[in-house]
């Protein structure tokens, strides 16, 4: 489905909303006050507001996907990948903090069995990628043999959430990107070649 611009402006006006209040606050009034049209005008893009929660999740796929093409088009190791994967994420959550809400999507999807099934679905993927990329790391001699690839996936990708949100909750622990930089070397000190 071709998304319209102002679909687009609804679904980050969803995620600023999320981001600054909580899902629990998130209504089609405020939505509408954010994007400064009318409730009705919501209704024409969107048939509720779970409809705009399916779309917030076909953005954070949309953002992974990006981002994911985006380092497997540039050369380099496996490792360059991943460190290029964690890099671009973490420039775009400084540009874009509300986007950073795309780390907890269970949290968010909890109450309605089939955003959350494919929340769930997206964080699976993300891993069996992250899984992939390490054994390809394995292959290609960027990073050292033996190591457990599934533990290794889930350590990236846990610590990245926990590095994302102590950065937002102290803005004076400095740029994410520089955190994110060190956060990456620490963790291929421990499996790199």
């Amino acid at each position: 489905m071709q998304t319209s611009e102002r679909q687009k402006e609804i679904i980050q006006a969803a995620f600023d909303l999320i981001s600054e209040q909580g899902i629990q606050e998130l209504t089609i009034k405020k939505i509408a006050q954010a994007v400064g049209v009318t409730e009705p005008a919501i209704y024409r893009h969107f048939t509720s507001k779970i409809d705009i929660l399916s779309s917030v999740i076909d953005e954070m796929i949309a953002q992974r996907d990006a981002t994911f093409l985006r380092v497997r088009t540039g050369s380099g190791t496996a490792r360059d990948m991943i460190r290029s994967f964690f890099t671009v994420q973490a420039s775009l959550f400084e540009t874009r903090p509300s986007l950073a809400i795309m780390l907890y999507p269970e949290n968010l999807f909890r109450n309605n069995s089939e955003l959350l099934r494919r929340a769930t679905a997206m964080m699976d993927e993300t891993l069996a990628r992250f899984r992939e990329l390490l054994q390809a790391g394995i292959a290609d001699g960027s990073l050292k043999p033996g190591f457990d690839c599934e533990a290794s996936a889930l350590m990236l990708v846990g610590g990245f959430r926990l590095l994302v949100s102590s950065w937002r909750l102290d803005a004076r622990s400095g740029g994410l990107e520089v955190a994110t930089r060190r956060f990456l070397n620490g963790v291929f000190q421990m499996i790199s070649q």
